[in-house]
């Protein structure tokens, strides 16, 4: 009894160490083979995607028209927009098929524009919508545009205003010595002046009292002007001449008629000839002026 126990006990465990040696066996061959399978994929080519009817590899179909209709009063026919009719499976097949680095479907069916190099290029300005504009930038008129461009253009046209310089001489008589009307105007006369405009005398380009004029004779005193219906009345201490640069003729010699014109009259009333200053006129006050009226000339040259 014994005997025949132990006997099936040794059988059993034969039969148990064969299963387990044949289930390693088989747990060995599975593993290599999936190991096998994951670094070595198969490369065989995979059957190509079933197409279904009317859409190609990319699973896009062909073109539909949808119409829609706006719900406007004047009951007008909608916009018309085409859709591209798309295949679910082949779209699928085609995703998985991809690499990780491929762009993606919508990439693909984007078309490239084509350009049209035979024909003439035409170029079309483009169109600017000033309703858009705010009221500060709206459109300015041409023709204020002319009428604030004419601006600089005419006052570059008007001539720069030439510099002048005035040139005086006085003549003073002393205290309690005055000059009458009637003798002063019996003075003036064969000096070659003219009673005229400002109720002055004036020295004219001619003698005889025509053209412009040279220089001119003033009271020294107020008013300052001689009144030629009232000449016998008047009386003075002093008379002032003076002369403008730029004038007509030579300015050196209208300086020298004006100073000889300004001795005589101190001669003949018993004055004293003074500067623009009112100091009496020495030969260097003289040559003073002569220098001022040569540069006064020599920066007209240079101006033009």
């Amino acid at each position: 009894m014994a005997s025949e126990l132990r006997l099936v006990l040794i059988i059993l465990g034969a039969l148990v160490l064969g299963g387990l040696f044949i289930h390693g066996l088989w747990t060995v061959r599975k593993n290599n083979r999936e190991a096998g399978h994951r670094y070595h994929p198969d490369t065989s080519p995979t059957a190509e995607p079933e197409r279904s009817e009317g859409f190609d590899d990319l699973g896009v179909g062909p073109v539909r028209v949808v119409k829609s209709r706006s719900g406007n009063i004047g009951g007008s026919a909608g916009t018309e927009r085409t859709e591209p009719k798309i295949n679910p499976a082949s779209a699928h097949s085609q995703t998985v098929a991809q690499p990780k680095n491929s762009r993606p479907a919508n990439d693909l069916v984007r078309q490239q524009p084509e350009f049209d190099f035979d024909g003439p290029a035409e170029k079309t300005e483009p169109a600017i919508n000033f309703s858009a504009l705010a009221d500060d930038e709206s459109p300015r008129s041409p023709q204020l545009d002319n009428e604030y461009s004419s601006e600089p253009a005419t006052s570059e046209q008007k001539p720069a205003h030439q510099p002048s310089e005035v040139l005086i001489l006085y003549v003073l008589l002393p205290e309690g010595r005055d000059i009458k009307g009637p003798d002063l105007l019996s003075a003036l006369l064969p000096l070659g002046f003219k009673y005229g405009d400002m109720d002055i005398f004036h020295r004219h380009l001619d003698s005889a009292g025509g053209g412009e004029v040279l220089f001119s004779l003033a009271n020294m005193f107020n008013p300052g002007t001689f009144d030629l219906e009232q000449i016998d009345k008047i009386s003075t201490r002093g008379l002032s001449l003076f002369m403008t640069l730029p004038g007509p003729g030579e300015p050196l010699q209208n300086f020298n008629l004006m100073h000889n014109a300004a001795k005589k009259l101190a001669e003949e009333f018993g004055g004293q000839v003074l500067d623009g200053q009112r100091s009496v006129l020495t030969v260097q006050t003289v040559r003073h002026y002569v220098d001022k009226i040569r540069e006064f000339q020599r920066q007209q040259l240079i101006h033009g």
